[in-house]
């Protein structure tokens, strides 16, 4: 079952609702395209991130798997657009 956007906390406020490491995979997954999977491991462009930081985004419905790599969902996207612009509207 999905969440509505407006009711998933880390669509409507990531910065108060993501911790430091799920912020930095977030806008990883944003920027870089090449990314694989090494023994429990997720290499996103030149960063590594545990498997159960990619799967606490996956519950809070902001990535899924694509294939062979990990793309933004609608939410996802919008949760990194508001992490970049630094303010909580999305509006630095």
């Amino acid at each position: 079952m999905t969440t509505p956007l407006t009711e998933n906390p880390a669509v409507v406020d990531p910065a108060r609702t993501l911790n430091l490491t799920q912020k930095d995979a977030l806008s990883s997954i944003a920027f870089f395209r090449h990314q694989r999977i090494d023994g429990g491991m997720c290499q996103i462009g030149n960063k590594r991130f545990s498997m159960r930081t990619i799967v606490s985004l996956q519950k809070l419905e902001l990535v899924r798997p694509d294939r062979h790599r990990l793309a933004l969902t609608t939410g996802g996207q919008i949760a990194a657009d508001k992490l970049k612009g630094g303010g909580r509207d999305g509006h630095a």
